[in-house]
């Protein structure tokens, strides 16, 4: 999801019918609220035909990180949601460019997204600087919720792990504020290895800024 006035500048256009069909796919809210049955299931198995790892990234954005990992392991599926449809174009344009055939790009709103993610169907999960939405009004509309937590509880594969980063700090204190009620997840601090092993353009916006960047590394616990 982007932040700021970002998206607003992007000049692009929604992809032709043919790389769409490859690397595009919308969900109508209105549709998914009522209809959920009718889409997919969001597992490696309901959207690429294949049994294999899946990382679903929570607010891609424009999908430099997400086309970068899938760049680097071209036998892992990947897909991205975000709810704003223009960075996801851009995101199609990466992918199109480095003739990419393990990501998908889903235009969706991400806390409807949940309910259809089978149990055990993701090995990663990234929400990497998600927008704040702090004032009580926007509070609802928040991907650092105890339904998203819920949800990587139940979707993660034992050993599995959620990836959280942002460079804001009440954002960081309510993820530390939920986590106790989910006894399946376990967070650590993300290690400076994975805090540097690529940054996203939101991760050299806020860095460059002068905001310290905050991460967790939240695994799904195997023994519960």
């Amino acid at each position: 999801m982007g932040r700021g006035r970002y998206p607003a500048r992007l000049h692009v256009t929604a992809p032709p019918p043919e790389i769409a069909a490859r690397y595009y796919r919308s969900w109508p809210a209105h549709e998914l609220y009522h209809t959920p049955e009718r889409f997919p299931p969001l597992s490696a198995e309901g959207l690429f035909g294949r049994a294999a790892p899946l990382t679903l990234e929570f607010g891609c954005a424009t999908g430099e990180y997400l086309c970068t990992l899938a760049a680097a392991q071209p036998t892992a599926c990947f897909v991205g949601i975000d709810i704003v449809a223009k960075p996801l174009y851009r995101a199609v344009e990466r992918a199109v460019a480095l003739d990419l055939t393990n990501i998908l790009f889903i235009h969706a709103d991400a806390r409807l997204i949940y309910q259809r993610i089978p149990d055990a169907a993701l090995t990663t999960i990234i929400l990497h600087f998600p927008p704040p939405l702090l004032r009580n009004r926007q509070r609802n509309q928040l991907l650092v919720s105890p339904q998203m937590l819920a949800c990587a509880a139940r979707t993660l594969v034992p050993g599995g792990y959620l990836s959280f980063l942002t460079d804001h700090p009440d954002l960081f204190a309510l993820m530390q504020e939920l986590l106790p009620a989910f006894p399946a997840l376990r967070a650590i601090p993300a290690s400076p290895a994975e805090l540097a092993v690529f940054e996203s353009h939101y991760h050299r916006r806020w860095a460059a800024r002068g905001r310290t960047i905050r991460g967790l590394r939240i695994e799904r616990v195997d023994n519960l």
